[in-house]
């Protein structure tokens, strides 16, 4: 589903860009570059405000897609696997408040969700 949104506010813009900035930092360190390449070409749609193209991208299936998707990938440090689902649930939520969330994409909030509670189970 292709969605228009001619502006996205000042606020969300930032806590976008905080957001996007985490999940890139955990994807280098965890040298994962394709899907570190993702997050820099949505942050820099984001910060040239290109927001129908960022809104396409971060909700495509580079993202959010199958094997080699951003979602899907595997951090082998646990500390930071666990701020990356922290981090992707954080992007679902602000994505569904400024009501740019595709299809499909909310059951990845759940399943992070469940994963997050199992660890601090445990």
């Amino acid at each position: 589903m292709k969605r228009s949104v001619d502006k996205i506010g000042i606020i969300e813009r930032e806590r976008y860009l905080s957001i996007l900035n985490k999940i890139f930092r955990l994807l280098k360190v965890s040298n994962l570059p394709q899907q570190t390449d993702v997050i820099d070409r949505i942050i820099k749609l984001i910060d040239i405000e290109n927001i129908n193209e960022f809104v396409e991208l971060i909700n495509g299936v580079e993202f959010w897609g199958g094997v080699g998707a951003v979602w899907e990938v595997y951090i082998e440090d646990k500390k930071n696997a666990e701020k990356f689902e922290a981090e992707i649930i954080n992007l679902i939520d602000l994505m569904q408040e400024t009501n740019i969330l595709g299809r499909g994409i909310k059951p990845i909030r759940k399943i992070f969700l469940n994963n997050l509670r199992q660890h601090s189970s445990n």
